[in-house]
């Protein structure tokens, strides 16, 4: 009976350290906050959504997959187009994408592209009245892109609401 005794105490001793140097600090205790610093913040990559590509799992495509064919402003017996893939880049993810490279940065981006789909109408308008409203010859400089840049973003953010565009990169663009 003693001897009971004694493997009771060991063992409430046992459970008594297992519950204190693991389940509290682990399940119990509360966590600190993750801080980034700016400079992570800043070198995190951005939610980005492409115009123009497939997105997203197999079947699953944007509008155009071969790229956006827009009409320039011309006039009608000579009309002027442009194919161009647009990737819009929005303000940093909360929390930030510190760390998330490769597939799971593309998985990341494809989720994002998901939460925009009810938006996306409204971005394609917009690229669509701004890329219709200059001619072949003011998008053809790298000033008159640089403009079209600064005037998409403001038309796209015009329309949105929750997210932001902060940069737009030209991957494509072709003009005829």
């Amino acid at each position: 009976m003693f001897k009971d005794k004694k493997v009771l105490a060991g063992g409430a001793v046992l459970f008594a350290a297992a519950f204190w140097f693991y389940i509290k600090p682990n399940y119990m205790d509360p966590k600190p906050a993750v801080v980034y610093t700016a400079e992570q913040i800043a070198e995190a990559p951005r939610p980005t959504v492409i115009l123009g590509k497939p997105f997203g799992e197999e079947g699953k495509k944007s509008n155009a997959p071969d790229g956006l064919i827009l009409n320039l402003k011309a006039p009608a017996s000579a009309p002027n187009y442009v194919k161009a893939i647009i990737a819009l880049e929005f303000e940093p993810a909360d929390p930030p994408w510190v760390g998330v490279k490769g597939a799971a940065l593309e998985a990341k981006n494809a989720h994002f592209a998901e939460e925009l789909v009810p938006e996306m109408h409204k971005i394609l308008d917009a690229v669509a009245t701004v890329v219709g409203s200059k001619t072949a010859d003011e998008v053809s400089t790298t000033e008159g892109r640089e403009h079209l840049k600064a005037e998409l973003i403001e038309a796209i953010n015009h329309h949105l609401s929750g997210h932001k565009v902060e940069h737009i990169y030209f991957e494509t663009f072709i003009t005829q």
